[in-house]
């Protein structure tokens, strides 16, 4: 998965994004730190490199991460995380979409997957900012 180099940059961005959140961030933004790390490690691992096939390893934790990003909004209703959970959402349907439609090309499931994700990184990164803004503001 991570084998060039957009999903290079974008796994550079995700460390980077979680880091920060285990360094500044509150007991929400350390949680999704950890699950975000796991789910994009754990979907390098399960990558099946023939990639004419279904990516059913990468859908089960794409599934599990869904459901923590869900049960997450359920007691924090943050806009941003809102935002991941819709992301991660879409990146769930195109994996359904390319299990229903094999006449897909996998490019562009892997096309539609990584801008997903990035969008996803993009909301935890504005979550971010605005934390820092809430406690900027506090002092």
């Amino acid at each position: 998965m991570f084998s060039i180099l957009p999903t290079q940059l974008g796994a550079g961005a995700m460390f980077v994004v979680c880091g920060v959140a285990l360094w500044m961030g509150g007991r929400l933004e350390r949680l999704l730190a950890v699950a975000t790390v796991l789910a994009w490690v754990g979907s390098a691992l399960a990558e099946i490199e023939d990639h004419s096939l279904t990516q059913w390893g990468i859908f089960a934790i794409d599934l599990v991460y869904l459901s923590v990003l869900v049960g997450l909004t359920l007691f924090d209703r943050r806009i941003w995380l809102l935002f991941m959970t819709a992301f991660q959402l879409l990146i769930v349907l195109t994996h359904v979409a390319f299990a229903l439609d094999r006449s897909l090309r996998q490019w562009g499931f892997f096309s539609a997957y990584y801008l997903w994700s990035y969008a996803e990184l993009v909301a935890f990164v504005i979550g971010l900012g605005a934390l820092a803004w809430r406690r900027r503001r506090a002092r």
